[in-house]
């Protein structure tokens, strides 16, 4: 039970960093261009900090491997994910115009904002690595399958949409991903970071967290609950992040053997609330921005409660 112990103070302390930040920003403290350039820090030096250092601190030669072989799990969740959603998006009927983005909510997750902080509460920092690497799977299916399915949708059949370009490219190669390749090359070559350069990532790095956290309760105050609608399509997001994601995580990790706490953190992850790019991706292209915004927040508030629950499902694993 000291698993769902942690599991419960950890989103207990996650739901008050969450609260801080949303009462800030209806107290004017905050607004959507604060939230952008926080956004921004976190995604650009606080999160590539906090991989490179954890990475190259905790992984050799042999785990480094073992972290490759691990690949497979993400990969089909995700993709496993996305085809049973559009399997619903025909069956319920789900108009064409919104199919791109309800099979991006349903099969991608917010790994980043409320999946790292979610993990390093539950499992500490050897979690980090694992979370990277769920990261750049979730990332780079989402900008290309996921932005590629959400900008035809919108555009409609009369304009062509190329399955790759420059701007899919650059959103893939982020400073995460270059960090991750530079630690990966750092460890294969056994090099060590000196002691300033490990302490002044370290520093960096602990500001992961608390604006991760910030930026939710921005985000959470700015999108609100407006536009929830408990119709056949919210009710089939909630059971495709909730319940389909993880039962596809829960069937691969029993058909592969990985380490222990990757297959933890991979069940999580696969558990996580809706990817907020989703709705800032869906507001580009003019597809249903709307009801992504407002499923945003609804699954991150739901999530609050998921998440505890799969921890006592590990306990019983035992």
């Amino acid at each position: 039970m000291q698993l769902v112990y942690n599991a419960v103070q950890g989103v207990l302390t996650i739901l008050f960093m969450v609260t801080v930040g949303y009462g800030l920003s209806k107290r004017g403290w905050f607004d959507e261009r604060d939230s952008a350039f926080l956004s921004r820090l976190v995604l650009n030096l606080a999160l590539p900090a906090l991989m490179f250092s954890n990475f190259t601190r905790a992984f050799d030669r042999k785990t480094l491997l073992q972290l490759g072989s691990g690949v497979v799990v993400p990969i089909s969740v995700i993709l496993g994910s996305y085809l049973v959603a559009a399997l619903l998006a025909v069956v319920l009927r789900i108009p064409d115009r919104s199919r791109g983005t309800f099979r991006a909510l349903f099969a991608f997750s917010n790994t980043i904002f409320v999946g790292l902080p979610v993990n390093l509460a539950l499992f500490g920092e050897t979690a980090v690595p694992f979370v990277t690497l769920y990261y750049l799977v979730n990332t780079t299916l989402f900008w290309t399958l996921g932005v590629y399915y959400i900008r035809r949708d919108a555009e409609g059949k009369a304009k062509r949409t190329r399955f790759l370009s420059m701007e899919t490219v650059r959103r893939i190669l982020s400073p995460v991903l270059v960090s991750f390749l530079l630690a990966i090359l750092l460890v294969l070559m056994e090099v060590k970071l000196p002691p300033f350069l490990a302490a002044s990532f370290k520093y960096a790095a602990e500001m992961t967290t608390p604006l991760s956290m910030l930026i939710i309760g921005i985000t959470m105050a700015s999108i609100g609950f407006k536009g929830i609608q408990w119709d056949r399509y919210t009710i089939a997001i909630l059971v495709g992040r909730f319940l389909v994601a993880p039962s596809i995580a829960w069937l691969v990790l029993s058909q592969f053997l990985v380490p222990e706490l990757m297959g933890k953190v991979f069940l999580v992850s696969a558990s996580l609330p809706v990817m907020t790019q989703v709705a800032i991706a869906s507001k580009a292209f003019g597809a249903d921005d709307r009801r992504a915004s407002a499923l945003v927040t609804l699954t991150t508030a739901l999530s609050l409660g998921v998440i505890p629950f799969y921890m006592f499902l590990l306990t019983l694993q035992k």
